[in-house]
């Protein structure tokens, strides 16, 4: 990438030419390392300067694992190693006559270890002119020399840098092509999101014509037909009739506004502004239990709850109340609501209690409530409890008060049950 200063700076990413090829320059490497020292040891009789090749040649190999290991090429650790590197190879041209093969390895590792493209000239220069410096101090400046050594400095350095810079510059345009492809896929990724987003909402408009087209009506004409039969007994004086009927018009007319209440924005009418409490509290009135005795007990004031929370908690409440009138036996029930400390964040607890004769809540049930219960719940981040006894049953829904989204799934305790 480029910096203000409109130097190019090199940042290796996970694929990079550099790091998925890098193992083949470390063995070529340490090969090299490896000839010029067995080289050097293997030279009848011993050069008094070979203990120091050797130690020079080990340096290298020692520092070369721990100052390059990064794929940030702008760190301190890289140009520490091609100072190093460079230090060493012009010290072996004073004492080494073999140090020119070390060459092959250290004009790569130069381009591969500078941040910038100025950085990889200045080293390249540098180490020509040492190791120039180097043949200079063995061989002297008499006769044809001269001109070899100065040949052999240009085409170093001119060749050195024209690999060098290519090499950049291919890298460079991998790097850009690796970065287009990383937005190429998280663009990908959005727009399957978005599909799957469009996709929802078409299957939401297909389920709310659904419900106006067949629910809506069936509960239009239950009120219509209530309402035309109270005005038939009113003329023939059945009182007692007539109460039952206004409880079914009335029923009629609350489902109504539910569905119709779904068609439009997909909450529930009585908890629409928050008021979930008063929803709750309607519930003896609402759901006719029969001869049940419901008692409700919840605070004055709930936490902050989001509407899909507010309806989760609702129609778990008003499906474990119609399952205690459908299956417990009890002959009474009760509806608590408490806020309680969580193991991360407070939670709020809805439980409906009964004194009915229990289940068994291992064994195979072929309902559906409780699983439709535990998943509603779970898709706000809540969780569901069961207990049942012979003294009763108590279930429990836990709805985290602020959460970062859904992490919690299932019933605890029960199995694959459902009623």
């Amino acid at each position: 990438m480029n910096n203000p200063r409109g130097r190019t700076e090199r940042l290796l990413p996970a694929r990079s030419v550099w790091t998925t090829s890098m193992i083949w320059w470390h063995i070529g490497f340490y090969s090299v390392l490896a000839s010029l020292a067995y080289l050097a040891l293997m030279d009848q009789p011993l050069k008094p300067g070979t203990p120091l090749v050797v130690a020079a040649l080990a340096l290298l190999a020692v520092v070369y694992p721990f100052l390059t290991r990064t794929r940030d090429l702008r760190t301190t650790r890289p140009v520490f190693y091609v100072a190093v590197l460079v230090t060493v190879v012009v010290f072996l041209s004073f004492v080494h006559d073999g140090s020119g093969a070390l060459l092959f390895v250290a004009f790569p590792q130069v381009w591969m270890f500078t941040a910038s493209q100025r950085q990889g000239v200045v080293a390249t220069a540098v180490l020509c002119l040492g190791v120039a410096a180097g043949q200079v101090s063995r061989y002297g400046l008499g006769g044809t020399e001269v001109f070899g050594i100065t040949a052999q400095l240009v085409a170093s350095f001119a060749v050195s840098c024209m690999i060098g810079i290519w090499i950049s510059k291919v890298i460079e345009q991998s790097e850009q092509r690796a970065e287009l492809l990383a937005e190429l896929e998280a663009a990908r990724t959005d727009l399957n999101a978005a599909e799957q987003a469009r996709g929802a909402l078409l299957e939401r408009e297909r389920m709310a014509r659904e419900i106006h087209d067949t629910l809506a009506q069936g509960f239009t004409s239950i009120a219509m037909l209530a309402e035309a039969a109270q005005a038939q007994l009113r003329k023939d004086g059945a009182p007692d009739l007539m109460e039952g009927l206004e409880v079914i018009s009335r029923t009629a007319r609350e489902n109504l506004a539910e569905a119709r209440s779904l068609v439009a924005s997909g909450v529930a009418t009585n908890v629409r502004g928050g008021d979930l409490l008063a929803a709750l509290k309607r519930l003896p009135d609402s759901l006719h239990l029969e001869d049940i005795q419901l008692e409700v007990d919840v605070p004055d004031t709930l936490p902050l709850l989001s509407s899909s929370e507010q309806v989760a908690l609702l129609r778990t409440a008003q499906e474990a109340l119609n399952n205690v009138r459908r299956h417990s036996g009890a002959s009474r029930a009760r509806l608590e609501v408490q806020a309680a400390p969580g193991p991360d964040v407070p939670e709020l607890c809805l439980a409906v209690r009964d004194d009915g004769h229990g289940f068994d809540t291992g064994a195979s049930h072929a309902g559906f409530g409780l699983k439709s219960m535990a998943a509603r719940l779970a898709e706000i981040g809540g969780r569901l409890h069961l207990e049942s006894s012979s003294a009763g049953t108590t279930l429990t829904a836990v709805v985290p008060v602020s959460f970062p989204g859904p992490n919690h799934s299932g019933i605890d305790r029960q199995k694959e049950s459902a009623t």
